[in-house]
C-alpha cells in the first residue's frame, strides 16, 4: 500500500477540517498555520530531549524517507540556526529524523503483535535493531539558508508516548543536539481519523502535556494547511550552539 493523499470525497473534507482547527488554535502554540502564518524565530537554545530506545546510528542521506509506509504525506522542513549568532542560518550541519509508522512501528525494530494501546504495558524493547528495514528514517545537510527537507508521513503513535519526530543535529563531527519535535493534538486528531492509514487504531489517547518526555516547553512543528493535491508542510526551527 503507497503512501498517498486522501481520495477527491476525503481530502476536501480534510482540508475543510484543518481550517477549522487552524481557527482554534492558540496565538502562542507552534501548530497549524494558515498560509500567510508566520512565525519569527526565537534567538534561544533548542531544550534537548531524550534519543529514546530506537536510534539507529547509520542513517542514509536522503530526502524522501517513506519507503512506501502508507500515510498523511508531510513535507518537514527543518531549519537550523545558530544562537549564539543572532540566530544566523546555518549551513553543513546534518539534520538526522526518524519516527514511527502510522502503526506505531519504528524501523529496524518492527513487532510482530501491534504496539500497545494506551494503559497497556510496552512490550519488551530491543537493546539493537532486529530488523533489516529502515523506513522513515533519512538525513539531509543544511543548505545555505540553514534548511534541510524530508519527505516523509505524518507519525503514527504508541503508548505512552505522544506524536513525535525525533531529531539529532550534528556539526562536522560533533553531535550539537538531540531533541523531538511535537505536533498539536487536534491536529494529530484530524489526520488520525481522517486517513484511512491511521482510521483503524484512532487517535494517540496522550496528549502532548501528558507525554512523560515533553518536559515544560515542547517543540512544536509548525504545519500550514495542506493544498489540493493534500500534502502537508511542516516546518521546525532548531536553536543550536556550535561548538
Amino acid at each position: 500500500m503507497r503512501d498517498s493523499p486522501l481520495p477527491d470525497q476525503g481530502r476536501r473534507r480534510f482540508i475543510g477540517g484543518l481550517g477549522g482547527v487552524g481557527g482554534a488554535l492558540g496565538a502562542g502554540l507552534l501548530g497549524l498555520a494558515g498560509e500567510a502564518g508566520a512565525v519569527a524565530p526565537l534567538c534561544a537554545l533548542t531544550p534537548e530531549r531524550a534519543e529514546g530506545p530506537f536510534y539507529i546510528d547509520e542513517s542514509q542521506m536522503r530526502s524522501d524517507i517513506r519507503d512506501r509506509r502508507p500515510g498523511q504525506p508531510l513535507r518537514l522542513r527543518v531549519i537550523v540556526l545558530d544562537t549564539a549568532r543572532n540566530c544566523a542560518r546555518v549551513a553543513g550541519a546534518v539534520a538526522s529524523i526518524w519516527h514511527c509508522d502510522a502503526g506505531g512501528h519504528y524501523s529496524g525494530f518492527e513487532r510482530a503483535e501491534p504496539p500497545p494501546a494506551a494503559g497497556e504495558a510496552s512490550a519488551p524493547v530491543a537493546a539493537a535493531p532486529v530488523g533489516a528495514q529502515r523506513f522513515l528514517r533519512g538525513a539531509q545537510a543544511t543548505r545555505r539558508d540553514g534548511s534541510a527537507q524530508f519527505l516523509t508521513i505524518y507519525p503514527g503513535w504508541y503508548a505512552p508516548r505522544a506524536v513525535h519526530i525525533h531529531l539529532k543535529i550534528h556539526l562536522g563531527e560533533h553531535g550539537v543536539l538531540t531533541t523531538q519535535m511535537f505536533f498539536d493534538d487536534r491536529l494529530s486528531q484530524l489526520v488520525h481519523t481522517s486517513h484511512p492509514a491511521y482510521r483503524a487504531r484512532g487517535p494517540s489517547p496522550v496528549t502532548v502535556r501528558q507525554d512523560p518526555l515533553a518536559g515544560a516547553h515542547p517543540g512544536f512543528v509548525m504545519v500550514h494547511r495542506p493544498n489540493e493535491s493534500g500534502l502537508l508542510e511542516g516546518e521546525f526551527l532548531v536553536g543550536v550552539a556550535r561548538p
